[in-house]
């Protein structure tokens, strides 16, 4: 055991000689490279983060950066949907049911105007032709008709044209410088009406300051109401999409809008040329009321387009 821990003794020696040895050739290789050990005591050493580039910058940090960073570019916005434009208060009718109207027929609408100038119009009384359009007159008991409207320099002519016979059923002139007032806005029912509402705008003229009686309103066959109203035309949702239909004007003859501002424009240049001693045209942008309450009838009327020239089912009407 004694010769044991002699030899433990021994390595031990060895091994201490070793690493001080180590040490003393790894300074003495440092004196050689620097002339000396180098004496770090006192210096501060500092870390500085460079401000981040902007992301289209090449330079960074005041010299010529290696890699370029690239903008992300934005995804293309996607363009909207176009849906049908909702103008008359109809909503947007399929081709197949705008088909079945024969006033969309190419022709149809130049035919009916070039008739009813050849057989109604007259030139002592009327004038000239302003405009023409095809609307939907709307009646006190709130029940549609097709109607081509026909503005002179001194009338408003509503015709009841039949577009299945290509012939006049009947017509009415109202002569301009009677109209008092003219309203535009859009529909209105009375608070307890139960007639489904309408959407849209409408126009109503009239041509007497006298109210209406009871009697008048209620009987849906009177026609000495004083006073008339106007829609766009179903077709108008068709037309918008398909302008190639029409090609009579450029007043969009099948939209109320374009109507109620030659209408107005003509009444204020017949009363000023003719009637100046009359009162001013009203004109009134508010509600226009239809006092329709419960009429079974106009639903029906209605839902149907019976006051249109239609083909129903094979037949014409």
């Amino acid at each position: 055991m004694a010769d044991d821990h002699r030899q433990e003794q021994d390595l031990s020696t060895v091994q201490t000689s070793t690493d001080n040895q180590a040490v003393v050739n790894m300074e003495q290789n440092l004196a050689d490279e620097k002339g000396g050990l180098m004496d770090l005591s006192g210096v501060k050493l500092e870390l500085n983060r460079p401000e981040t580039a902007p992301p289209d910058a090449r330079l960074y940090n005041g010299a010529e950066a290696e890699v370029a960073f690239a903008v992300p570019s934005a995804a293309p916005a996607s363009a909207p949907e176009e849906k049908p434009v909702k103008i008359g208060g109809g909503g947007d009718i399929s081709e197949n049911i705008a088909r079945g109207f024969f006033a969309y027929r190419p022709g149809a609408f130049d035919l009916a105007v070039e008739t009813t100038k050849s057989e109604v119009l007259l030139p002592d009384v009327d004038g000239s032709l302003r405009g023409a359009w095809l609307l939907t007159e709307i009646d006190h008991w709130d029940s549609e008709k097709e109607r081509l409207v026909l503005l002179t320099d001194n009338c408003l002519i509503v015709v009841f044209f039949d577009f299945v016979a290509s012939k006049i059923q009947s017509f009415k002139r109202i002569v301009l410088k009677n109209l008092t007032s003219v309203k535009i806005g859009p529909f209105e029912y009375p608070p307890n009406s139960i007639m489904p509402r309408r959407a849209g705008v409408g126009v109503q003229m009239f041509w007497s300051r006298q109210e209406v009686s009871v009697a008048q309103k209620w009987n849906p066959f009177n026609r000495d109401i004083p006073y008339a109203i106007f829609a766009s035309h179903p077709l108008i949702e068709r037309t918008l999409r398909d302008p190639d239909v029409y090609r009579v004007s450029s007043l969009e003859p099948l939209k109320v809008e374009t109507f109620h501002v030659a209408l107005v424009q003509g009444c204020q240049s017949t009363r000023a040329t003719q009637s100046p001693n009359l009162p001013a045209l009203n004109v009134i942008e508010g509600p226009v009321m239809i006092e329709s309450y419960a009429s079974l009838w106009s639903l029906i009327h209605n839902q149907s387009r019976l006051g249109f020239s239609r083909e129903r089912g094979g037949v014409s009407f």
